[in-house]
């Protein structure tokens, strides 16, 4: 069993082709579902990179329902091995990187010409030591889609051609919008709206072309038939959809909690299938340790049942339900600055959760509401 985890932060499937984005550019990443089975429903239980962390690995459940894990055996720890390709403020505490028998720093260096020079020089040399072994587990975390972003020049250019060219002569070159501050994002302003999604979108792509090179050398080393390759991520970067940019308020929005999860097998067996019942990180969990590539449905195989996620943000909290049919949007603390009630969205229709239904469907709405507080493990009246 041989299985490579891609764990990109930070990235939403609404960016990416093989989730229906025919604007970013994502050859990579579209070649990969190509070869392999797209999970179209894939949510984050936990949408931050601790919880994620703690549910790849087992640590952590979110409800009842959801099963406990195995992952954490000393057989586990022996063959799993990290590399850390993020930047030191997006550490995990010292007791997740514990799960691995070996860890591996790529961290990017200012001084180096491109974020993934590190990843360059390391990479190479742990597949050349993993190439003889039989069974292993090589989990790759990058956050290349998290601020500041990594945005060459000439390709920011490319998305903001139709802008430049509608702009008068004297006006200055556009600047890609690297590091947007986190916080309230007014959504009547189109010209910053604009600037935002194109700077985000050349970042995709810019990671994307990274990604071909370390697919590459997957080949190059027969992995691409003695392997099993998966790419998720934690959560997605909000990006003022719902008027907060990055991890503002615990808001668990489409943009926020649906995550992509590509499964690729040895000899890309099953190639071009899409998986419509529900999987969340939890469910990773079976395929990196089986190397099948089969992912469960979600919670613990319930997923006619649907999915709860659940996050706090500077002191707010939310949780969320979804089913095949609808979502609802429970705040569980009260806010001072943006009061913010139930709501209740129609899926698959209203993809980006902009209709409010819940008035005209209270009944639906509070019958999710108790199964939501009691799958929390809270009394229904809490």
């Amino acid at each position: 069993m041989r299985t490579i985890v891609i764990a990109a932060h930070g990235c939403p499937v609404g960016v990416l082709g093989p989730y229906g984005n025919e604007w970013v550019a994502t050859p990579t990443l579209d070649r990969l579902a190509a070869e392999g089975v797209v999970y179209d429903r894939h949510y984050a239980t936990r949408p931050d990179p601790l919880g994620a962390r703690r549910g790849w690995w087992g640590l952590d459940r979110v409800a009842d329902s959801l099963r406990e894990s195995e992952f954490g055996t000393d057989s586990r720890r022996e063959s799993a091995t990290l590399i850390r390709a993020t930047r030191p403020a997006f550490d995990a505490p010292p007791d997740y990187y514990a799960h691995f028998a070996e860890v591996f720093d790529a961290r990017p260096h200012p001084a180096d010409p491109s974020p993934y020079s590190a990843l360059h020089r390391v990479l190479p040399g742990v597949l050349d030591r993993l190439s003889d072994r039989p069974d292993w587990l090589l989990w790759i975390e990058t956050d290349r889609l998290l601020p500041p972003w990594h945005i060459p020049p000439e390709l920011f250019e490319v998305y903001c051609e139709d802008l430049t060219d509608d702009a008068e002569e004297e006006a200055e070159p556009l600047t890609a919008w690297a590091d947007p501050p986190v916080g309230w994002f007014d959504r009547d302003d189109t010209a910053s709206w604009e600037l935002l999604h194109r700077s985000f979108a050349a970042a995709v792509s810019a990671f994307d072309a990274d990604l071909e090179w370390v697919f590459d050398l997957f080949r190059d080393r027969g992995f691409d038939r003695t392997a099993t390759w998966a790419f998720t991520s934690d959560f997605g970067y909000p990006l003022g959809e719902h008027g907060i940019v990055g991890p503002h308020r615990p808001w668990l929005h489409e943009e926020f909690v649906h995550v992509p999860l590509i499964v690729r097998r040895p000899d890309a067996v099953g190639a071009g299938q899409r998986v419509w019942g529900m999987s969340t990180e939890e469910s990773l969990l079976f395929t990196a340790t089986s190397g099948s590539g089969q992912v469960t449905t979600a919670p613990g195989g319930r997923g006619e049942e649907g999915v709860v996620s659940l996050a706090e943000i500077a002191g707010h909290r939310e949780a969320s339900l979804r089913t095949d049919t609808h979502a609802l949007l429970l705040p569980l603390t009260d806010s001072d600055d943006e009061p913010r009630a139930p709501q209740l969205f129609e899926k698959p229709d209203d993809r980006w959760e902009l209709n409010d239904v819940r008035q005209p469907n209270l009944e639906l709405a509070d019958e999710m509401e108790r199964e939501l507080r009691a799958r929390l493990g809270a009394s229904p009246d809490q």
